[in-house]
């Protein structure tokens, strides 16, 4: 399972509704592997929204979040005033400090010589 992060942006200004987690969740259809959507208040610039989704891949995740994410803009007439901005999953960078001043190299594994 991935956290996809979307950027909705408004075109004139303005916050997304209190429930635009579900209305972003009701746009998803079975084979898009979406869990959970959770808009997450007091964003900067608009909304962010968090979209849990299942996927094989990154790649995969990000894509479905941003054409689940452009569904319900183009469907929901309370998300009309905003656009879509950056979809992706988000580094972490402390996470791989941290495993870089552990010793490790950020190896997950031993080497196979």
């Amino acid at each position: 399972m991935y956290l996809v992060h979307a950027e909705l942006r408004p075109k004139d200004g303005g916050t997304p509704p209190e429930h635009t987690g579900q209305l972003i969740f009701g746009c998803r259809r079975p084979a898009d592997g979406i869990e959970h959507v959770v808009l997450h208040a007091g964003a900067p610039d608009g909304g962010l929204v968090g979209l849990f989704v299942l996927a094989p891949s990154v790649e995969e995740a990000e894509h479905t979040a941003a054409a689940v994410c452009r569904r319900a803009l183009d469907s929901s007439p309370e998300l009309a005033g905003f656009l879509l901005g950056r979809c992706g999953v988000r580094i972490v960078p402390d996470y791989y400090d941290q495993r870089l001043r552990d010793g490790d190299h950020g190896r997950d594994m031993p080497r196979q010589d």
